[in-house]
Parts: structure tokens; sequence; C-alpha cells
């Protein structure tokens, strides 16, 4: 089981270990589950989106490959450069786990 604060495994815990958050309990009386994320290093993804953002390869960092060919096909545009750029102080002023990565959601309105 893990956070939903900062997505640390709990276990069975009723209290995450590393931020305190409370695990909330699920609708069946068991724990509540949080989907796996993946992490990207905070620097790295940062570099690409501002050096090379335009063309989406940070997209494909973050394993976002259908974002990623979206970038490509409309680089000659310059809006994905703007988006990118954006994208970029986002994850410069996202807050790390402490190794420097920062977790890439799986978020369903861009893929």
């Amino acid at each position: 089981m893990f956070c939903r604060k900062c997505g640390t495994d709990v276990g069975n815990s009723r209290f995450c270990s590393n931020c305190g958050a409370e695990v909330a309990p699920s609708g069946n009386g068991g724990p509540c589950y949080i989907e796996e994320h993946r992490t990207v290093n905070k620097i790295a993804y940062g570099l690409i989106a501002l050096l090379i953002g335009g063309l989406g390869i940070h997209r494909f960092y973050a394993g976002k490959w259908i974002s990623g060919i979206i970038y490509i096909l409309f680089c000659w545009t310059g809006i994905p450069s703007i988006i990118a750029f954006a994208e970029a102080i986002v994850a410069f002023c996202r807050e790390d786990d402490g190794y420097g990565n920062i977790p890439v959601y799986d978020d369903r309105y861009f893929v």
C-alpha cells in the first residue's frame, strides 16, 4: 500500500512513516491503494524540456509517447516549444523526493 501524499510504501500501517499522513480506508473496509507512478530525474527532465522540448523529447523521457509524437508533428509551429518551456519551469519548481526525482502522474488529459 502506498501513501497518497508522498507515494511511499507504507505496508499495512495506518500512517505514512515518511510524511505522517493518514492512509484513508477504502469503501470495502480495507486500505486504499494508489497507483504506482513513474519518477524521472528533475534536472534531466527540466533541461531536456528547456533545451529540446520543442521536439517533445522530454515527453518520451517521461514515458508519454503519444504526446511526444504530437510534439514532433507540431514542432514546426513553435507551440510545443512554448509548452515545453512552461513544463520546464514547472519541473524545476516542483519539490523532489529527496533523491532528485519528481513523479510523472498518469494524467489522462494529456497522455
